[in-house]
C-alpha cells in the first residue's frame, strides 16, 4: 500500500520547486499543504516568490492579499550572532542596536565592495504593487534594493565584521530560510573579507568560505 507523503516531505518538495522554478508543481503542492497546515505562511510565501520570479506579479500580489485577508502574517525574519559573551539579534532594517551607525557605515562599505566584485541585487522575488511611470519604476527598484541590503543576516554580518578581528569566523542563526540574494551576496563577502561565515537557517547549515557555500547552491 503506497505511503502518503506527509507535510515535511511535501514542504521539502515545494522548496525544491522554488529553487528550480517548477511553478506548476509548486501550485499543486501548495494545495495539498494548505489542507495539512492552512496557517503556515512559509509555503504561501515560497509560492508567491516563485510567481514573482516568473514575472507573474498579479498572482504574487493576489496570494499575499489572501494571506492578509485571512489574518495570517509572515513570521518576521531574525538573525542572531554571539559575540563577546552576548547574543545580538537583528531584524530586517533594524536600527535598534547601540552600534547602529557603525553597522550601517560597514553595510555601505560592504555593498560598495560587493558591487565592485560583480554583485547585482536580486530583487526578482520582491513584490511591490506599483506599476507607474519609468521614474516610478526606478524609485521602486531602488526601494527594493535598499530593502535587500538591510536584511537581518547582512546586518548581523556587518556587526560581526566590526566586532571581531580579521579572519575570525562568524556564526549566525536565522529563524527563516535565507533568501537567494543574501545567499549570493554572502558567498562574495566570504571571499572579499577572507572570512568563513556559517549560517544556520530554518533548513540547514550554510558554510560560506572563499566565495562558495557548502550547500553547493542548493537550499
Amino acid at each position: 500500500m503506497p505511503i502518503r507523503p506527509n507535510e515535511v516531505v511535501l514542504g521539502s518538495l515545494l522548496g525544491s520547486c522554488s529553487a528550480h522554478g517548477k511553478l506548476e508543481l509548486g501550485e499543486r503542492l501548495l494545495q495539498e499543504l494548505v489542507q495539512m497546515d492552512p496557517h503556515n505562511t512559509e509555503y504561501h510565501i515560497l509560492l508567491s516568490n516563485m510567481y514573482a520570479l516568473a514575472g507573474k506579479r498579479e498572482k504574487a500580489n493576489s496570494l499575499r492579499h489572501v494571506l492578509k485577508k485571512m489574518g495570517i502574517r509572515k513570521n518576521p525574519g531574525m538573525s542572531s550572532i554571539h559575540i563577546g559573551g552576548q547574543v545580538h539579534r537583528f531584524s530586517a532594517g533594524d536600527k535598534s542596536h547601540p552600534r547602529t551607525q557603525e553597522i550601517y557605515i560597514m553595510l555601505d562599505e560592504m555593498i560598495r565592495r560587493l558591487r565592485l566584485a560583480g554583485y547585482v541585487p536580486n530583487t526578482a522575488f520582491q513584490v511591490f504593487s506599483g506599476c507607474g511611470s519609468g521614474e516610478d519604476n526606478a524609485n521602486e527598484q531602488e526601494e527594493k534594493e535598499l530593502a535587500l541590503f538591510s536584511h537581518s543576516e547582512k546586518l548581523a554580518i556587518c556587526f560581526g565584521l566590526i566586532s571581531t578581528k580579521a579572519g575570525v569566523p562568524l556564526y549566525i542563526f536565522k529563524n527563516l530560510r535565507i533568501c537567494q540574494d543574501c545567499h549570493s551576496a554572502i558567498k562574495i563577502v566570504s571571499e572579499i573579507y577572507s572570512r568563513e561565515i556559517v549560517i544556520r537557517d530554518r533548513n540547514r547549515f550554510h558554510c560560506f568560505k572563499q566565495g562558495s557555500c557548502s550547500c553547493s547552491d542548493y537550499w
